[in-house]
């Protein structure tokens, strides 16, 4: 198994600290932590390790650790403790809109870091983590893969299966707009490598995770199905984003500033569910 580090972790045990309830061991999916006789963990040197951390989370008293230098404590996880309030969670949720109109304003790195931080944290199958990110805050480079595109489309045979759609793009570019990225002041593209069977489900889930966080800074996002459309046409569009040859790009997003505020939360409609 593939550990999320160069190595698996490198799990520390305070055995004076341990209350022995088991719970590590009973978290760990891989067998490299077992409850001994006495349920204090036992640490199997040939066991695989994801690297998950469930076992250091779960501890109720900081037993185990790692000397692992990107693992940190968390300084208060109160929050989850005394519970999130849902009615505000779920207006906030709620709330989420995607944004084509944006602040002429360049988006500062430490805003764009914080997104990739926070994506770092979502879910990934085994814990393997393969997205990697290629994020331009250059609008020149932005609109030069528009310009790029659209002049793409324009070499289309007539016949292509997107040829309509390729015209709606075209005509919008020619009047001075920028159909593909919407002149957004950021572009993240999530990728992974080519042999990563949940590169494209990982990637979501992350993009996920920063579409929910942007606003909390400050920041609106789109999801930005053209882009996608324009390298699957063009694969060679991705050298003027500087996305490696042998990374396979999963999904963009656009983000910046928004240009407009959103006052009101419009309708749903609830889903069909089969209740069983």
């Amino acid at each position: 198994m593939k550990s999320i580090f160069s190595a698996p972790l490198h799990i520390l045990f305070d055995d004076t600290a341990c209350i022995r309830c088991g719970l590590c061991a009973t978290m760990c999916t891989t067998g490299k932590i077992v409850a001994s006789e006495t349920k204090s963990p036992k640490i199997c040197d040939d066991a695989p390790c994801l690297s998950c951390g469930q076992c250091i989370a779960v501890c109720p008293q900081a037993a185990l650790s790692t000397d692992t230098p990107v693992f940190v404590t968390p300084a208060d996880n109160s929050a989850y403790k005394t519970g999130i309030n849902p009615d505000l969670l779920s207006t906030y949720l709620k709330s989420r809109r995607s944004v084509r109109i944006w602040k002429e304003k360049e988006v500062a790195q430490k805003d764009l870091e914080q997104l990739i931080g926070i994506a770092a944290y979502a879910p990934s199958a085994c814990n393997i983590h393969p997205v990697k990110w290629v994020v331009i805050s250059d609008p020149a480079t932005i609109r030069k893969f528009t310009d790029a595109s659209i002049a793409a489309l324009k070499a289309l045979p007539p016949d292509h299966p997107l040829a309509q759609l390729s015209q709606m793009l075209i005509a919008n570019a020619d009047n001075g707009s920028d159909p593909i990225c919407r002149s957004a002041p950021a572009l993240l593209i999530a990728a992974s490598d080519a042999d990563q069977e949940y590169g494209l489900i990982d990637s979501i889930i992350a993009l996920s995770y920063i579409d929910a966080f942007a606003p909390s800074i400050g920041l609106g996002t789109c999801w930005v199905g053209y882009v996608m459309i324009m390298l699957h046409i063009k694969p060679e569009l991705g050298e003027i984003l500087g996305i490696p040859k042998n990374w396979v790009p999963q999904y963009a997003m656009l983000a910046g500033y928004p240009g407009v505020s959103f006052s009101q939360i419009p309708p749903r409609e609830i889903p069909e569910v089969i209740w069983k």
